[in-house]
């Protein structure tokens, strides 16, 4: 496993830990988030979907605590290539699994160990089995409730959007480029924390706007955005890993925490850019600057 791909591991079990991971939090509260996060399927980097134990989530919370990012990227394996060399254990623990599908990835690497001395982790286990489908089913996931939401405090969640513009220079002509607004809202506040507009729509542009919220106003505990480019990218996960803030995408048709966003898009359409596009727009400087 190269450098890029153990990054990619202590990215994924950040984004797993994060929302428990805050400095508030009491000790009820963490071991009732903990067990939420044990229950619930991740996406993996490898795009399987995975379950952790609640050891796993406590053991990579302390490694977090310790020594950040990189405490969380996976050791070297002392049982590299066993499954490889072995391929009869792959199919002893896939009938191990068939015989009891209760039986976990823990029990069935102890039975191979006590059956033939070769020591192979849980980790290869329930891996090896997950990738030829016969993983344990996941627990059901929590019943959905929509309802109004708002954060406790400043700083506690930022909302991220962007809002399509008008043409610049408008009236639009050869050269006119739509302009893209991105925009960052504190959701206990409804402070507009930094907006600005940008020629293109992509990671460039959010991180340029990150850069300028976070210098006004600190960190946020969870940056919360939609699964477009500007917001889906490696940049940007390691950014917040690196920084301790929890990376949220929002999940298609999901509307939770969007209503906010929603009217002040709509405000700044109709009080902000339709004045705006009245007068005339020379540059996006311009645009910035009214």
């Amino acid at each position: 496993m190269d450098h890029n791909e153990q990054e990619q591991i202590a990215l994924h079990r950040w984004a797993v830990i994060a929302e428990a991971a805050g400095d508030k939090l009491t000790a009820r509260e963490r071991g009732a988030l903990v067990r939420q996060i044990a229950a619930r399927a991740h996406p993996h980097p490898d795009g399987s979907s995975r379950t952790y134990s609640r050891g796993t989530v406590d053991r990579w919370l302390r490694a977090w605590r310790a020594g950040g990012l990189a405490a969380l990227m996976p050791a070297a394996r002392a049982d590299t290539g066993v499954v490889r060399a072995h391929p009869e254990l792959f199919a002893e623990a896939a009938a191990l699994r068939l015989e009891l599908p209760g039986r976990s990835a823990a029990q069935i690497a102890s039975i191979l160990y006590h059956r033939h001395g070769i020591q192979v982790s849980e980790r290869t286990v329930r891996g090896q089995l997950r990738r030829a489908g016969l993983h344990r089913e996941a627990l059901a996931a929590e019943p959905k409730a929509y309802g109004r939401y708002e954060a406790g405090a400043p700083n506690e969640r930022w909302i991220t959007d962007v809002l399509v513009g008008p043409w610049v220079p408008w009236p639009r002509r050869d050269g006119s480029v739509r302009a893209r607004l991105f925009l960052i809202v504190d959701d206990h506040s409804r402070l507009l924390v930094d907006g600005r507009f940008y020629g293109r729509e992509n990671a460039r542009a959010c991180q340029d706007l990150l850069r300028r919220a976070i210098t006004r106003c600190g960190l946020p505990q969870v940056f919360y955005a939609d699964n477009g480019a500007p917001f889906s990218n490696a940049w940007l996960a390691r950014t917040c890993g690196v920084l301790g803030i929890r990376l949220v995408h929002s999940k298609p048709y999901s509307p939770e925490g969007r209503g906010k966003q929603e009217r002040l898009n709509r405000y700044i359409r109709e009080a902000f850019l339709a004045e705006a596009a009245h007068h005339g727009i020379e540059s996006l400087d311009q645009l910035n600057d009214l």
